[in-house]
């Protein structure tokens, strides 16, 4: 898929809130999205297994989908 990655996990009785399966987007500035996103009312939720070298948070959409913001490394 190109430069495209897709994490794929399964899940016995999944609970959207409880679940760790998500979708990335990546950002060249994750402190100003973050800011912003805080700025109208999204949860920032902290890194609980950060990656060595990757700054990343994570939310949940309004249906309780975990979703990855992390920056890019250019």
């Amino acid at each position: 898929m190109g430069n495209i990655r897709i994490h794929i996990t399964t899940e016995t009785n999944p609970e959207n809130t409880a679940s760790r399966r998500h979708i990335c987007y990546l950002t060249s500035d994750l402190q100003a999205f973050q800011e912003h996103l805080q700025a109208h009312g999204v949860e920032i939720l902290p890194d609980r297994l950060p990656v060595p070298g990757r700054h990343r948070f994570f939310l949940r959409d309004p249906g309780g989908n975990r979703i990855e913001i992390a920056e890019t490394n250019s």
